[in-house]
């Protein structure tokens, strides 16, 4: 029958075609042809499914000798997933292996044994793959790692830390009121001690491992992040503790070696000394010598001593007359002399 609208007879034929499919299918008959019972595990009959089987394989035909993709690979693709969704579920509700569907799942695992034992070989051999190839993490997502291992790092600490356990390795109570254990703190410290003697011979910032300028322990970033960082009372409170102890124990409050009573050892004081704003007086520095010409206003040197001096007169050739001899020595070196 002929409609004047096209919409509407699609509409009424495809609920024509419906209903015919329900009705066939409830009398257990082949839903395309209504003749025949469909075949077993089939929804259609064996002549049917046939038919389909042979225009869909000449339909893929055409379209490969077009060179146009069997079917949209986008539909394809969510296709797919809701069919391994669909199946995945009914082999878990079954208990089932989710991954072959032959073998009940391991305890707390949604696969068999020997599906998890394929899984585990294939991602060692992967893994193996790409560390040979020198990609970090084995080839796999880097960020992703990264932010599971961050997840999961601080999932531990967290329940280590209601257990009132050391977050690093979970066996012993943390010591003085900290989150870590006095033996891995201990390990720690002397973790960060070798890198930082490393990083310091190296020429390299010893917090990033960035190089730096003018021998200087950090970089400039790490500089400003360490400074905006720092605490002055805990600074402060813990400066003041190490003075208590090493002064108690007769040590350098300032390197801690024997000092013999003395707040400081003498290598320490002297250092502390030429440190401070104290008055030290006019430096004492080596003399040197500049030789002018008179004439021509020519500079020679500056030399180090006043042999020098009477060499350059005698490789110029000139007279002591017609120079001037202008020396640069310390005002101190005329009253330290005499000593």
């Amino acid at each position: 029958m002929a409609y004047a609208d096209q919409e509407v007879g699609k509409a009424r034929d495809r609920e024509r075609f419906r209903r015919r499919t329900e009705e066939r299918i409830a009398a257990g008959l082949c839903p395309r042809c209504g003749t025949a019972p469909p075949a077993p595990e089939r929804t259609m009959c064996a002549p049917c499914n046939e038919k389909r089987n042979a225009a869909s394989r000449a339909r893929d035909a055409r379209l490969r000798a077009e060179g146009k993709p069997r079917r949209d690979p986008v539909r394809e693709r969510e296709y797919e997933r809701e069919r391994s969704r669909r199946e995945a579920a009914a082999r878990q509700a079954e208990g089932l292996c989710v991954r072959c569907g032959r073998k009940p799942a391991a305890p707390d695992r949604s696969s068999c044994e020997p599906c998890l034992e394929k899984r585990r070989a294939a991602d060692r051999a992967r893994y193996a793959a790409g560390k040979a190839a020198g990609l970090p993490y084995g080839g796999a997502n880097a960020d992703a790692k990264r932010r599971a291992g961050r997840a999961k790092s601080k999932q531990r600490q967290k329940t280590r830390l209601e257990a009132g356990l050391c977050i690093r390795c979970g066996q012993h109570p943390p010591a003085g009121g900290g989150t870590t254990c006095a033996p891995c703190r201990k390990k720690r410290q002397v973790a960060e001690k070798r890198q930082y003697a490393e990083r310091r011979a190296a020429g390299l910032c010893t917090r990033c491992g960035a190089p730096v300028h003018d021998g200087l322990s950090r970089c400039a970033p790490c500089a400003v992040i360490d400074e905006a960082g720092r605490n002055p009372e805990r600074k402060n409170a813990r400066s003041r503790k190490l003075y208590a102890e090493r002064r108690a124990r007769g040590l350098c409050t300032a390197c801690g070696t024997p000092s013999q009573g003395a707040s400081r050892c003498a290598p320490c004081a002297e250092k502390s000394y030429h440190g401070s704003a104290h008055f030290k007086g006019i430096p004492v520095w080596d003399p040197s010598f500049t030789v002018i010409e008179l004439d021509t206003g020519r500079e020679h040197g500056p030399f180090d001593s006043e042999a020098d001096v009477a060499l350059c007169l005698a490789f110029e050739k000139l007279d002591r007359n017609r120079v001037e001899v202008v020396s640069d020595a310390s005002p101190m070196a005329s009253l330290t002399s005499w000593g």
